[in-house]
């Protein structure tokens, strides 16, 4: 039986979001919450995610990082276009 090759991105996807967080839990709840969320929820979290991780900028390790980053992968997955435009809103509202 030949074995499928996995993408690289698949590959970082398994490496980036296995484990825990920071609180013990399992990252991947967080990322199947997001997937049950309707479009106007994850267009919510993913702008409050994006502020929250440039505010933890000086924290590598915080999980408000691999957070944007799970929203970003699930907005690919429902094969929405939005995290452009929900990162310049924030840019906005901050004042850049």
């Amino acid at each position: 039986m030949k074995e499928e090759k996995k993408s690289y991105i698949e590959l970082f996807k398994e490496i980036k979001f296995s484990g825990n967080d920071n609180f013990g839990v399992p990252k991947i709840e967080y990322i199947e919450k997001l997937r049950k969320m309707s479009n106007e929820e994850l267009f919510k979290e993913t702008k409050y995610l994006i502020y929250l991780s440039a505010y933890a900028n000086n924290n590598p390790r915080s999980d408000y990082h691999w957070k944007v980053e799970a929203c970003y992968g699930v907005l690919e997955e429902k094969r929405l276009k939005d995290y452009d435009r929900i990162h310049k809103e924030v840019m906005m509202e901050c004042g850049f």
